[in-house]
């Protein structure tokens, strides 16, 4: 029984390294790829484009709640590109299913300025800490369930005849 139970652990601890692959779909990243117009590419950070996301613009001018600027899709590839009418930083958000990339980009008299949108925490980091919090998580139950059953064990009264 104890061969089996270890067995089983650790088969699902190397199902879950290998299933957390597609952990890296939950990162989202936005690129600006145009120094003319402001063209940028939204896509998860395990690369595929986050194709036909919602996206809306925000001139530098918007307050809290004003409507936004522009607003539309990506297209297959996940790019999305406008052209802003002033000066000043732009904000720019894309959603697609629960994810979210939002970004700010400067537009001087002279043009655009490239921008990044934060990062935030790394998928591989994050994927490394759920796999061991998952495995210690295996090995706590484990242990819980082997120290109950001997519990029981003890506390048995053999039967008289």
């Amino acid at each position: 029984m104890r061969r089996h139970l270890h067995l089983w652990t650790l088969i699902l601890a190397v199902i879950c390294v290998f299933a957390a692959e597609s952990a890296l779909a939950h990162g989202v990243t936005a690129n600006s790829i145009s120094s003319k117009t402001v063209a940028v590419r939204f896509g998860y950070a395990g690369g595929d484009p986050m194709s036909y996301a919602e996206v809306l613009v925000f001139a530098p001018t918007a307050k809290e709640g004003d409507a936004e600027f522009q607003n539309g899709r990506t297209d297959a590839l996940g790019n999305f590109a406008f052209v802003p009418n002033i000066p000043g930083t732009w904000r720019i958000s894309s959603s697609d299913m629960g994810h979210r990339a939002e970004m700010r980009i400067k537009v001087t008299e002279q043009g655009i300025i490239q921008a990044k949108a934060p990062t935030g925490l790394s998928s591989q980091a994050l994927r490394i800490a759920l796999g061991l919090s998952l495995i210690i998580n295996l090995l706590a139950a484990c242990l819980f369930l082997k120290r109950s059953s001997r519990k029981k064990r003890v506390h048995q009264t053999p039967c008289e005849e």
